[in-house]
């Protein structure tokens, strides 16, 4: 991220796949999700607006995933917001930023492997001072695997379709045309605790395509009891194409996941939950 005065990178908010492991389950419709609560334990550059004043403390989250023909169309939604540790008082909870991100995506069941397929819009914007807002509409697939019962993750290719401010490095130059990311995740103990490592890159379409401008690293603790989660990070944004500005923060998020159709056995949040505002 960036101290006060310089912008923030817009990286995304999303909430995971719905499933680590398998592909859908039942065919009609269902409302599931979670509530997240968060704070940052460490944070000397990460903003909390999307001009990147002030510093993140708390965020505020939620995830939903309508099902109208079970994980074969489904409507994911994210509800998230900030607040800013630089303010005084009661303000430290007062929300500064707030961001929406919705989108249909259709899951498939391959065998081996899942195929997750969408197209997203999202919005960001100040809620306290500020004029500066972020807006994308971008296409993914993503593959879920899982090898024995230990170990799972994904990977992800995304492609920015409309983006007129998404930035394509830490401190906000260029525009993100490619998105490449990849997590995997160890768990231990029955499910019990897991290890985590998230990874995300973005080319910069006003210099080049497919080559990597950004490189966004998390590895992270997971403590689960469903249908609660406990989780705690370490993220670290850096340029690659060029010097400039690296962020990084160590955050702590707790999540509580539901299910209309069945009892949460996975939090439904995404590994990499806390992004840049």
């Amino acid at each position: 991220m960036a101290v006060a005065a310089l912008p923030a990178a817009a990286l995304d908010k999303q909430g995971g796949p719905r499933s680590d492991s398998e592909g859908p389950q039942y065919q009609g419709f269902n409302f599931s999700g979670a509530v997240m609560l968060g704070a940052s334990l460490y944070n000397p550059t990460y903003g909390a607006r999307p001009d990147n004043t002030g510093l993140a403390l708390f965020r505020y989250a939620a995830h939903f995933d309508v099902d109208l023909l079970g994980p074969l169309l489904s409507i994911p939604i994210d509800l998230n917001m900030f607040t800013d540790r630089t303010r005084s008082g009661a303000e430290l909870f007062a929300p500064t930023e707030f961001d929406v991100i919705a989108g249909v995506t259709s899951t498939q069941d391959l065998g081996p492997i899942s195929m997750e397929e969408g197209v997203r819009v999202e919005h960001d914007r100040p809620v306290d001072q500020g004029t500066f807002t972020q807006t994308y509409v971008d296409a993914r697939v993503r593959g879920i695997f899982a090898a024995g019962e230990h170990v799972s993750g994904w990977a992800t290719l995304g492609c920015f379709l409309f983006n007129p401010t998404y930035a394509a490095r830490p401190d906000n130059t260029g525009l993100a045309f490619l998105r490449y990311g990849l997590h995997a995740e160890l768990s231990l103990f029955h499910d019990l605790f897991s290890i985590g490592l998230d990874a995300v890159m973005f080319t910069d379409r006003q210099v080049s395509f497919m080559m990597p401008s950004e490189l966004d690293l998390t590895p992270e603790l997971i403590f689960h009891w469903a249908p609660f989660e406990v989780h705690l990070a370490y993220e670290r944004d850096m340029p690659l194409d060029r010097g400039g500005l690296t962020q990084q923060f160590v955050y702590v998020l707790a999540a509580w996941s539901f299910d209309v159709d069945t009892p949460a056995e996975r939090a439904f949040t995404d590994r990499n939950s806390v992004h840049s505002p």
